[in-house]
């Protein structure tokens, strides 16, 4: 029967678990984007080697081929780079531990099983794929599931040099002594478990001569001197695996960690095919990293009394972070406060000079992708003064930077082309007669002082020009809409021509009664 204990007391959430020298590793597998969940590994193992003037390390587990997928190395960097998470070490950084990729150091893992098989700690298995799926197919069927049956453990040695002889493919398997394995986990405390009662030998390299998870990992962890593994904690059960193959290396273990398991709002697990835990999904939404990593942080305990919502940068978070604070619950991710962090962040930015600089040229750069040649065509009414007013409009407003590229503020970034304003008149019943009139409305406007352009003051006065038009003031304001935006609805006007400046409404207006002008002469002369 499965058994695994929990003791969580506050004297077993250990005072001794800082070494002297703190190593720390990633070791995602390379089968796709970076999740949300790997971000927080990657991040909490980031921080308690800062913390502890260690190292931390960026690993690449990539024994199971099956599952590989071109490109997930080169995603893998680019998030991490982009998140600020740099390792000391990594296959690109390089390191005296290395190779950094499992596929790399297959010679060291094959020396490895060959001590265990000498000492007796491992034996070859023979046992065919067949008979292994029959074994599966059985255990679903009673409801028993141990895993392997230890068949090949007892095979003689003349009976195993016949089946070498006749070239039989085979896997080698860890013989798992019997007794409970105990530990104590820095996050969940002491922990203990009996493998032998609950499961079979473990392979520990596979027939193509790939090692597993649990022999890699641990011959790994050890040459590449780790003091602390910090991990999800789904591998909390194989643990005691780990510290088996451990003591039969005549290895010290390192110190364990487990990090709770990241949920949706009902509790369900995150899964990994959703595309809004992706980091590139956050990145594309416009999401700063830092925002990011300040969510994680929340979400997953390590870190005190939380106030609020405060954006600390990664130095502060390092200076903050408490391995030994971390929930043992699981941590719920509401997305929401990721805008609220998001949020915040842009509002901290904006207070200095220096760092609204970097936000404008953020924003121009998802201007100049969002738009391409449109964006570039108007680039020169849009000046950093500008771009700056637009952030300080709207800082109250936006969560992220992509926000400003939404559909209804796309005139505030772009040339509203002819077609659509032509077909928006139309469509609203604004008559060529109104939108004549309008120049009248931008002679006005040229002639307004600057220190009387205010939504206020520009409000009253488009009042008194609706009057002297004789046109009624909704009419006048909804063909001024259109014509400035090319949409039925938004902001209020006088908010419009405040945001836009005096010489781009003017540019605006008079090009659509040029326009208009032009095409009723056009019309005139069809007819006769």
């Amino acid at each position: 029967m499965f058994r695994i204990y929990f003791f969580k007391h506050v004297s077993l959430r250990y005072f001794n678990t800082v070494s002297s020298d703190v190593r720390v590793r990633f070791a995602p597998s390379p089968t796709g984007v970076l999740h949300l969940g790997g971000l927080r590994t990657a991040f909490f193992n980031y921080l308690f080697a800062r913390k502890n003037q260690g190292k931390f390390i960026l690993r690449i587990e990539d024994t199971d081929r099956k599952r590989i997928k071109p490109g997930s190395r080169e995603i893998l960097n680019g998030m991490l780079e982009w998140s600020g998470i740099i390792p000391d070490e990594s296959p690109e950084m390089g390191g005296q531990y290395g190779p950094y990729v499992q596929s790399e150091r297959l010679q060291i893992y094959h020396e490895k099983a060959d001590l265990l098989l000498k000492s007796g700690a491992a034996y070859r298995c023979f046992c065919s794929e067949t008979r292994l799926e029959i074994l599966r197919k059985e255990a679903l069927h009673t409801r028993e599931s141990r895993g392997y049956d230890n068949k090949c453990r007892h095979l003689d040695p003349s009976e195993i040099d016949q089946l070498l002889k006749e070239g039989k493919s085979y896997t080698i398997r860890f013989k798992i002594p019997e007794g409970p394995i105990s530990h104590s986990d820095i996050v969940f405390g002491q922990q203990t478990y009996n493998v032998s009662e609950n499961e079979g030998d473990f392979i520990i390299l596979k027939s193509d001569g790939f090692p597993t998870y649990h022999f890699a990992s641990v011959v790994d962890d050890h040459l590449m001197k780790i003091s602390h593994v910090l991990r999800g904690t789904e591998w909390l059960i194989s643990t005691p695996k780990h510290i088996l193959l451990y003591q039969a290396l005549n290895w010290q273990p390192p110190k364990f960690a487990h990090l709770p398991l990241l949920t949706n709002s009902d509790r369900s697990k995150l899964s990994k095919r959703q595309e809004s835990i992706g980091i590139e999904y956050f990145k594309d939404k416009g999401y700063s990293p830092i925002a990011l990593l300040n969510f994680l942080g929340v979400a997953g305990g390590g870190f005190g009394r939380q106030e609020g919502f405060i954006t600390y940068d990664l130095p502060s978070l390092c200076a903050k972070f408490n391995l030994e604070s971390v929930n043992t619950g699981s941590c719920i991710v509401d997305l929401r406060k990721l805008d609220i962090f998001n949020h915040n962040y842009l509002i901290q930015q904006l207070s200095d000079e220096t760092s609204t600089a970097h936000l404008i040229q953020e924003l121009r750069a998802i201007l100049k992708k969002k738009y391409g040649k449109r964006y570039e065509n108007e680039q020169k009414n849009l000046s950093d003064s500008y771009i700056k007013k637009i952030l300080l409009c709207y800082k109250d407003r936006m969560c992220t930077l992509n926000h400003l590229t939404e559909p209804d503020m796309e005139y505030i970034w772009t040339t509203v082309e002819w077609e659509e304003i032509s077909e928006k008149l139309t469509s609203l019943n604004i008559s060529p007669s109104i939108v004549a009139k309008l120049k009248s409305v931008a002679d006005f406007l040229s002639s307004l002082p600057n220190a009387e352009f205010t939504q206020d003051n520009l409000n009253n006065n488009l009042k008194n020009m609706s009057k002297d038009l004789n046109v009624p003031f909704s009419s006048l304001m909804r063909a001024l809409r259109v014509v400035l935006t090319a949409q039925k609805n938004g902001p209020g006007v006088s908010e419009i021509i405040d945001i836009l400046g005096k010489k781009r409404c003017l540019e605006k207006i008079y090009f659509v009664v040029e326009k208009s002008e032009s095409m009723l002469q056009n019309l005139h002369q069809n007819k006769n």
